[in-house]
């Protein structure tokens, strides 16, 4: 069921800017036809009107092209060549128009049908530079978990460990500009790069709400908690961060965390296995 919302309030305040809030969602997809369809399909769901929807596509030899050829301009659309995913979500920044920026890739969805009309009524409060709810992680049409940190605990999300769900994160174009971006130079992970610097900016709006439907089988999904450990000390020495007077000691802290998560999911895996029987017999 669609929840109520506040469309009065959201009126009130866009008319006090003279415009409606506009939130551009920004969907990269390269040989991705059906996932696309989906996410396109989801954004079409929104009870929200103000939104504009950008597709950036890698060049894609699915027919990708073509698909979004014969779309009506509800969609705006480029296809080509680009430099990695970081560059086709700048570029697809570029192109937006919107207050907001919301970046759902392929294969991942809106989680309700008023999404969309939940983050516009946040921001018809307070206009939040970035903000973030919860991510529903999905594989095979089946949740998984839900991904998200609440409440956000700004020194252990920078240490690492504490993930802040992308595709459930939306950000002022002007904070995005202002920070120039995703560093398409720092791999996989400048998203949390992004994110860190805009921590270091103002402390995001958290929303104990599931926003989006993430896809795991995406790039990044299965990654160890090394390697995500390792990405984040490359972010704070890049945006020359501390979180303790001393980098090194920060390091010791991300490393320890590190082996905390390893060897807690090591230690999960006969429970997963286990099979609790109630025990029989009288109690004395």
């Amino acid at each position: 069921m669609t929840r109520q919302l506040p469309h009065i309030c959201i009126g009130l305040a866009a008319e006090s800017r003279g415009t409606p809030l506009r939130i551009s969602v920004i969907t990269i997809a390269w040989n991705d036809l059906e996932g696309l369809k989906k996410t396109i399909a989801s954004v079409r769901s929104q009870t929200w009107v103000e939104i504009e929807h950008i597709v950036v596509d890698g060049g894609s030899t699915d027919g990708t092209a073509d698909y979004l050829a014969g779309l009506d301009a509800t969609v705006r659309w480029v296809s080509e060549p680009d430099d990695g995913r970081y560059d086709a979500m700048n570029k697809g920044a570029r192109m937006a128009t919107g207050s907001l920026l919301w970046f759902l890739h392929s294969s991942d969805t809106f989680h309700a049908p008023d999404s969309a009309a939940f983050v516009a009524s946040k921001y018809a409060e307070s206009e939040f530079q970035w903000g973030y709810g919860l991510s529903n992680i999905v594989r095979d049409n089946q949740s998984i978990g839900i991904g998200g940190q609440i409440p956000f605990e700004h020194a252990r999300f920078l240490i690492g460990g504490r993930i802040v769900p992308h595709q459930a994160t939306i950000f002022s174009r002007k904070l995005f500009w202002e920070l120039d971006g995703y560093d398409t130079t720092f791999g996989l992970t400048a998203d949390q790069l992004f994110m860190m610097k805009c921590s270091m900016r103002a402390l995001p709006e958290v929303w104990a709400e599931v926003l989006c439907d993430f896809d795991a089988l995406g790039a990044g999904s299965t990654r160890n908690a090394w390697a995500h450990y390792k990405d984040m000390i490359r972010a704070r020495e890049s945006a020359k961060i501390s979180v303790t007077k001393w980098p090194k000691i920060d390091t010791g802290l991300s490393v320890f965390f590190a082996c905390f998560t390893m060897f807690e999911r090591l230690l999960r895996r006969p429970l997963r296995q286990a099979n609790p029987s109630q025990a029989t017999g009288v109690v004395r």
